[in-house]
Protein backbone atom coordinates (compact mmCIF):
# COMPACT_ATOMS: atom_id res chain seq x y z
CA UNK A 1 0.00 0.00 0.00
CA UNK A 2 1.23 3.54 -0.64
CA UNK A 3 0.04 6.81 -0.26
CA UNK A 4 -0.52 9.61 -2.56
CA UNK A 5 -0.90 13.63 -1.56
CA UNK A 6 -2.60 15.85 -4.50
CA UNK A 7 -2.83 19.92 -3.18
CA UNK A 8 -4.88 22.07 -5.28
CA UNK A 9 -6.33 25.80 -4.85
CA UNK A 10 -10.54 26.64 -5.20
CA UNK A 11 -11.47 29.92 -5.85
CA UNK A 12 -14.49 29.60 -3.61
CA UNK A 13 -15.82 26.96 -0.89
CA UNK A 14 -18.44 26.28 -3.91
CA UNK A 15 -15.86 25.00 -6.13
CA UNK A 16 -13.83 22.56 -3.69
CA UNK A 17 -17.22 21.30 -2.78
CA UNK A 18 -18.33 20.36 -6.16
CA UNK A 19 -14.78 19.14 -6.45
CA UNK A 20 -15.32 16.90 -3.98
CA UNK A 21 -18.14 15.32 -4.50
CA UNK A 22 -17.69 14.58 -8.29
CA UNK A 23 -14.12 13.54 -7.16
CA UNK A 24 -15.55 11.02 -4.64
CA UNK A 25 -17.98 9.40 -6.90
CA UNK A 26 -14.96 8.69 -9.67
CA UNK A 27 -12.04 7.54 -7.32
CA UNK A 28 -12.61 3.74 -6.46
CA UNK A 29 -9.88 3.93 -3.68
CA UNK A 30 -11.48 2.52 -0.32
CA UNK A 31 -9.40 5.48 1.96
CA UNK A 32 -9.47 8.90 0.80
CA UNK A 33 -8.84 11.64 3.23
CA UNK A 34 -9.87 15.01 1.86
CA UNK A 35 -9.41 18.24 3.63
CA UNK A 36 -10.31 21.79 2.69
CA UNK A 37 -8.61 25.22 4.28
CA UNK A 38 -7.63 27.98 3.24
CA UNK A 39 -8.89 28.37 -0.44
CA UNK A 40 -6.68 25.00 -0.83
CA UNK A 41 -7.98 21.44 -1.15
CA UNK A 42 -5.64 18.46 -0.35
CA UNK A 43 -6.41 15.01 -1.21
CA UNK A 44 -4.51 12.28 0.13
CA UNK A 45 -4.95 8.87 -0.95
CA UNK A 46 -3.96 5.19 0.08
CA UNK A 47 -4.22 2.16 -1.75
CA UNK A 48 -1.76 -0.06 -3.89
CA UNK A 49 0.53 1.51 -6.60
CA UNK A 50 -1.82 1.19 -9.22
CA UNK A 51 -4.79 2.22 -7.88
CA UNK A 52 -3.16 5.11 -6.08
CA UNK A 53 -1.77 6.61 -9.65
CA UNK A 54 -5.14 6.08 -10.86
CA UNK A 55 -7.00 7.88 -8.13
CA UNK A 56 -4.22 10.80 -8.64
CA UNK A 57 -4.87 11.26 -12.63
CA UNK A 58 -8.54 10.93 -11.75
CA UNK A 59 -8.32 13.80 -9.16
CA UNK A 60 -6.13 16.05 -11.40
CA UNK A 61 -8.05 15.31 -13.98
CA UNK A 62 -11.88 16.40 -12.22
CA UNK A 63 -10.03 19.36 -10.88
CA UNK A 64 -8.41 20.52 -14.66
CA UNK A 65 -12.50 20.25 -15.71
CA UNK A 66 -14.37 22.11 -12.88
CA UNK A 67 -11.46 25.26 -12.91
CA UNK A 68 -11.62 26.33 -16.23
CA UNK A 69 -12.67 29.69 -16.80
CA UNK A 70 -11.35 31.27 -19.06
CA UNK A 71 -12.79 32.90 -22.88
CA UNK A 72 -11.34 28.93 -24.03
CA UNK A 73 -11.83 26.07 -22.05
CA UNK A 74 -10.83 22.31 -22.89
CA UNK A 75 -13.15 20.09 -20.71
CA UNK A 76 -13.12 15.89 -20.35
CA UNK A 77 -16.30 14.83 -21.49
CA UNK A 78 -16.62 11.51 -19.15
CA UNK A 79 -16.28 14.76 -15.98
CA UNK A 80 -19.44 16.54 -17.98
CA UNK A 81 -20.91 13.06 -18.24
CA UNK A 82 -20.82 12.54 -15.17
CA UNK A 83 -22.34 15.46 -13.86
CA UNK A 84 -24.93 15.36 -16.64
CA UNK A 85 -26.26 12.07 -15.62
CA UNK A 86 -27.63 11.60 -19.03
CA UNK A 87 -30.87 9.55 -19.36
CA UNK A 88 -29.57 7.79 -22.55
CA UNK A 89 -26.43 7.47 -23.89
CA UNK A 90 -25.37 10.37 -26.21
CA UNK A 91 -22.00 10.37 -29.27
CA UNK A 92 -19.54 13.35 -28.00
CA UNK A 93 -19.56 14.47 -31.21
CA UNK A 94 -23.32 15.42 -30.48
CA UNK A 95 -22.29 17.79 -28.00
CA UNK A 96 -19.97 19.52 -29.85
CA UNK A 97 -22.63 20.10 -33.02
CA UNK A 98 -25.22 21.02 -30.59
CA UNK A 99 -22.62 24.04 -29.16
CA UNK A 100 -21.70 24.79 -32.69
CA UNK A 101 -25.15 25.54 -33.70
CA UNK A 102 -26.08 27.81 -30.59
CA UNK A 103 -23.21 29.74 -31.94
CA UNK A 104 -20.08 28.74 -29.32
CA UNK A 105 -16.75 27.63 -30.87
CA UNK A 106 -16.37 23.52 -30.21
CA UNK A 107 -13.71 21.42 -31.40
CA UNK A 108 -13.67 17.75 -30.54
CA UNK A 109 -10.33 15.70 -30.04
CA UNK A 110 -11.28 12.25 -28.60
CA UNK A 111 -12.62 12.81 -25.12
CA UNK A 112 -11.67 16.35 -24.25
CA UNK A 113 -13.87 19.35 -25.71
CA UNK A 114 -12.47 22.86 -26.69
CA UNK A 115 -15.09 24.75 -26.43
CA UNK A 116 -15.80 28.58 -25.58
CA UNK A 117 -19.22 27.68 -23.22
CA UNK A 118 -18.65 27.50 -20.19
CA UNK A 119 -18.99 24.12 -17.90
CA UNK A 120 -22.29 24.23 -17.11
CA UNK A 121 -23.59 25.32 -20.17
CA UNK A 122 -21.84 21.87 -21.64
CA UNK A 123 -23.27 19.93 -18.94
CA UNK A 124 -26.88 21.27 -19.76
CA UNK A 125 -26.55 20.51 -23.15
CA UNK A 126 -25.55 17.07 -22.88
CA UNK A 127 -28.48 16.72 -20.34
CA UNK A 128 -30.41 18.01 -22.79
CA UNK A 129 -28.99 15.93 -25.29
CA UNK A 130 -30.09 12.85 -23.55
CA UNK A 131 -33.78 13.75 -23.17
CA UNK A 132 -33.89 14.17 -27.00
CA UNK A 133 -32.10 10.71 -27.53
CA UNK A 134 -34.47 9.53 -25.02
CA UNK A 135 -37.75 10.77 -26.89
CA UNK A 136 -36.56 8.88 -29.87
CA UNK A 137 -35.69 5.53 -28.31
CA UNK A 138 -38.79 3.98 -29.87
CA UNK A 139 -38.98 5.98 -33.30
CA UNK A 140 -37.16 4.22 -36.00
CA UNK A 141 -34.46 6.97 -36.65
CA UNK A 142 -31.03 5.85 -37.49
CA UNK A 143 -28.19 6.55 -35.36
CA UNK A 144 -27.04 9.07 -37.64
CA UNK A 145 -30.23 10.84 -37.87
CA UNK A 146 -30.46 10.88 -34.43
CA UNK A 147 -27.32 12.82 -34.43
CA UNK A 148 -28.27 15.59 -36.08
CA UNK A 149 -31.72 15.63 -35.17
CA UNK A 150 -31.26 15.90 -31.14
CA UNK A 151 -28.23 18.77 -31.61
CA UNK A 152 -30.48 21.02 -33.82
CA UNK A 153 -33.21 20.59 -31.39
CA UNK A 154 -31.61 21.33 -28.31
CA UNK A 155 -29.97 24.29 -30.06
CA UNK A 156 -33.13 25.69 -31.37
CA UNK A 157 -35.34 24.91 -28.59
CA UNK A 158 -37.45 23.08 -30.85
CA UNK A 159 -39.09 19.76 -30.46
CA UNK A 160 -37.07 16.80 -32.42
CA UNK A 161 -40.05 16.18 -34.94
CA UNK A 162 -40.02 20.18 -35.64
CA UNK A 163 -36.14 19.45 -36.10
CA UNK A 164 -36.80 16.25 -38.08
CA UNK A 165 -39.48 18.88 -40.36
CA UNK A 166 -36.86 21.25 -40.89
CA UNK A 167 -33.58 18.65 -41.83
CA UNK A 168 -35.91 16.91 -44.56
CA UNK A 169 -36.82 20.33 -45.61
CA UNK A 170 -33.16 20.96 -46.04
CA UNK A 171 -32.35 17.43 -47.63
CA UNK A 172 -30.48 15.96 -45.00
CA UNK A 173 -32.83 13.26 -43.64
CA UNK A 174 -35.27 11.36 -45.89
CA UNK A 175 -38.58 9.77 -44.56
CA UNK A 176 -39.69 6.71 -45.97
CA UNK A 177 -42.27 3.38 -44.50
CA UNK A 178 -42.64 -0.13 -43.95
CA UNK A 179 -45.44 -2.06 -43.29
CA UNK A 180 -47.43 1.88 -42.48
CA UNK A 181 -44.52 2.43 -39.84
CA UNK A 182 -42.28 5.48 -40.92
CA UNK A 183 -38.26 5.36 -40.52
CA UNK A 184 -35.90 8.60 -41.05
CA UNK A 185 -32.28 8.20 -42.19
CA UNK A 186 -29.41 10.08 -43.47
CA UNK A 187 -30.62 11.51 -47.31
CA UNK A 188 -26.42 12.64 -47.44
CA UNK A 189 -23.48 11.33 -46.06
CA UNK A 190 -23.14 12.61 -41.66
CA UNK A 191 -20.00 14.81 -42.81
CA UNK A 192 -22.03 16.65 -45.71
CA UNK A 193 -25.20 16.92 -43.34
CA UNK A 194 -23.00 18.48 -40.64
CA UNK A 195 -20.93 20.80 -42.95
CA UNK A 196 -24.52 22.06 -44.22
CA UNK A 197 -25.96 22.61 -40.63
CA UNK A 198 -22.85 24.60 -39.67
CA UNK A 199 -22.01 26.55 -42.56
CA UNK A 200 -20.72 29.60 -41.57
CA UNK A 201 -20.46 28.84 -37.91
CA UNK A 202 -17.25 29.17 -35.98
CA UNK A 203 -15.53 25.57 -34.68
Amino acid sequence: MVSRRLTFKARRASDAVRFIDTYLDRVKAREVYIKYRGGRVEVKVWANPALAKLSAVEARKVYGTLRQGGRVNTYDLTVVLQEAKPKSPIPPDAIELALRLMGHRAELNGSRLRTDAGFDRVVEVARKLSEAYQEMVDLDVSSNAKRLIAPLAVARGMSIYDAMDELVSMGLLSRGRVNDREYVTLAVNIDDAVKALTAGRTS
